[in-house]
């Protein structure tokens, strides 16, 4: 951007000043203008020089507001809490006295409440009506042969919840369990499935 510095009437032009007039010279002397028999000699408007020490001072104090912005996700991101090697296993019971079913057993940290395990079985029409002991827990009939175990208190560790059927080893059947954990969870050499299978001679669980 250019200000003006002096007009200078044409009466005061010095010869050869007159050339300057043409339209053509225009576009090739952006910094002479021409106005109504005046020429008008121009300079570039200065800008004040940058002090390097004021740019150094604001670049130093950003710097920690970015690092601060960037360390924040890391800073508040959570870390899963390990649940360890809790298991979950099966069990054929005792003829006539107790039912098959499965044992959830807690690790060195309790299992939280929400943790589930699905029970599914194949081989009968009904799986039978499955009782709790030894925790609190729902149990949730999803079909004839599907049931949703959910726990509704924390399983205290190294303590075992039970959940048995009326379904007698007497007939052949298979069941399975597979355990899932509530989210923020992680569980370190943990057994998260198992299964009953019973041929009417024999009983075998895992």
């Amino acid at each position: 951007m250019f200000t003006p510095k002096e007009i200078i009437p044409r009466s005061r032009w010095l010869p050869g000043w007159k050339d300057l007039v043409a339209p053509a010279f225009l576009p090739e002397a952006p910094a002479t203008l021409l106005a109504r028999g005046t020429i008008l000699t121009e300079q570039p408007a200065t800008r004040g020089p940058i002090d390097r020490r004021n740019l150094v001072k604001g670049a130093a104090w950003s710097l920690p507001v970015i690092a601060a912005a960037v360390a924040a996700p890391a800073a508040s991101a959570s870390v899963d809490t390990d649940l360890g090697a809790f298991g979950i296993n099966g069990s054929c019971g005792v003829l006539g006295v107790q039912g098959p079913g499965f044992l959830l057993t807690a690790g060195s940290v309790p299992l939280p409440v929400g943790t589930i395990f699905l029970v599914t079985g194949s081989g009968v029409a009904n799986i039978g009506v499955f009782s709790i002991s030894g925790g609190t827990a729902t149990v949730q009939v999803l079909s004839p042969t599907s049931r949703l175990i959910t726990l509704t208190g924390a399983q205290p560790a190294g303590t075992t919840l039970s959940a048995r059927t009326t379904l007698s080893t007497s007939v052949a059947f298979t069941l399975n369990a597979v355990v899932t954990i509530p989210a923020g969870y992680t569980s370190t050499g943990a057994k998260t499935a198992a299964s009953v299978n019973s041929t009417m001679i024999m009983c075998t669980a895992s």
